[in-house]
Formats: structure tokens, C-alpha cells, sequence
């Protein structure tokens, strides 16, 4: 009789009450062994190696930051220790800007904003990804809100560009980096904009953009959301299967 893989244990870390997993969180729950840690009031576990995955979500603050808020360096750290003892990261925005400085990238500010409903395309490295080729649209449109971008890691692959930010999307090993919000909805743009964030991007993108955006992000939902999920289920069953391999 076939066996199951064993459920991964999979970290998550989030870095602000407004940025949960969102569409991520249905492939976490059922296929996963879950520990979640509010990085900005929770101390991190004492060992990376205690799992297989680690999921590092988005957040308003950024790597320069990190001179100022003791937590965010401790991070930084963590998933550094985390990807030389093998274990995969999938980093969401902020996430992939931590999980790039920990590869030992270089972050920093982007020429413009990067914040609304945008289209991200896939490269021809992404169109042959195990994960995302065979399940993304090409050009797909995605929620996006950063101003910080970074370049692309020593050995990385880069999967997806857009036409401010090159890197939307890279694969390290079995680490992803995502630049864009494939997880996010209407619920959760309102959310950001309710939290003291809407004159910020309005002075980026302009009062009637900035009015559309919850219902801009509904619509991309109905495809990033299904989207997200796939990805997850799939890199959560790659590390299920990476778990279950015999080690000599």
C-alpha cells in the first residue's frame, strides 16, 4: 500500500496584524504543520532546522529598517542560518526582500512606486518552472504594493519581471521570492489602506486609484487567489516529498 508524504513543518512569519497569508492559507492548513510567529512581539524559534519550510509575509517596513527594529535583524539572520542548513523559503513581498538579503543581495529603494493592479510576465526560465510554468497566465495582473526592490541573488533564477521591477518573481534552490500580492483581495487592500496607508498612496498613484483599488483587487483576486493556492500546494508537496527522501 502507497503511503502519504509526511505534512512538512512549515513556519510562517508575519511581520504586521494586516498581512496574514491570505490565499496562501487554505494550501498551509491542509497540507502542512503549521507554527506561526507574529515576528514584530514573538521571540523565533531557537532553530531553522526544526523545519522543512519557512513562509516570510509581507509587511509595511523594509530591510533598512532593520538598523532600527531588533526583530527585523534577528530575522534577516535566522533565515540566513535557515537556508545553510537546506531549509526553503518562500518569501511574500517584504518576505522575498528578506529572503533576497539573506542570499546576500542587495536592497533598495526603486525608482518609482510600485503600487496598484500590474501586470508581471513571466521569463522563459519561469515559463519552464516546475511550480509556476505550467499555471500562470502570461501576463498575469497582480496586486502590487512596495517601493522597495533588490537584485537578483548569486545563483538564482529570475521566473517573472514587470515593467518597473525586474525581479517579481525568482527561484533559489527550492526557495521562491515573490514580489507581487498574489495572495491579497479587496478585504485585504482595505485593510492596508485603513491602516494609515491611504494618503501615502495616494501621493503615489493619485485619490481615484487609489478609490479602485479594493475593487481593482477583487477582480485580479478571482485569478491570483486560485493562483496562490496551486503554487503553495505544490511547493508544499515538493517539501513533503524532499521530507520523506531517505538520507544517507
Amino acid at each position: 500500500m502507497r503511503t502519504a508524504a509526511p505534512r512538512p513543518r512549515v513556519l510562517v512569519l508575519q511581520h504586521a496584524e494586516t498581512e496574514p497569508p491570505g490565499a496562501y492559507q487554505s494550501a498551509l492548513d491542509d497540507l502542512a504543520d503549521l507554527t506561526l510567529v507574529h515576528a514584530w512581539s514573538e521571540p523565533l524559534p531557537p532553530d531553522p532546522s526544526a523545519f522543512d519550510g519557512i513562509v516570510a509575509m509581507g509587511g509595511g517596513m523594509g530591510v533598512a529598517d532593520a538598523d532600527t527594529l531588533g526583530w527585523l535583524r534577528a530575522e534577516i539572520g535566522f533565515l540566513r542560518r535557515a537556508l545553510e542548513q537546506g531549509v526553503a523559503v518562500w518569501g511574500v513581498c517584504l518576505g522575498s526582500q528578506l529572503l533576497a538579503t539573506a542570499l546576500g543581495a542587495r536592497v533598495y529603494t526603486g525608482a518609482v512606486p510600485e503600487i496598484g493592479i500590474h501586470e508581471v510576465a513571466l521569463t522563459e526560465d519561469g515559463r519552464a518552472d516546475e511550480l509556476w510554468g505550467s499555471l500562470t497566465p502570461t501576463p498575469l495582473r497582480t496586486v502590487q504594493w512596495h517601493f522597495d526592490s533588490f537584485d537578483l541573488p548569486t545563483g538564482a533564477v529570475r521566473l517573472a519581471s514587470s515593467a518597473a521591477y525586474a525581479n517579481q518573481v525568482f527561484r533559489h534552490g527550492n526557495s521562491y521570492g515573490v514580489q507581487c500580492h498574489l495572495e491579497a483581495d479587496r478585504t485585504m487592500v482595505k485593510a492596508w489602506l485603513d491602516a494609515e496607508s491611504q494618503a501615502t498612496v495616494e501621493a503615489a498613484i493619485g485619490g481615484a486609484a487609489t478609490e479602485r483599488f479594493p475593487a481593482d483587487a477583487a477582480v485580479t483576486a478571482a485569478v491570483t487567489a486560485p493562483l496562490a493556492d496551486a503554487l503553495l500546494r505544490r511547493w508544499l508537496t515538493l517539501l513533503g516529498s524532499a521530507a520523506a527522501a531517505p538520507t544517507d
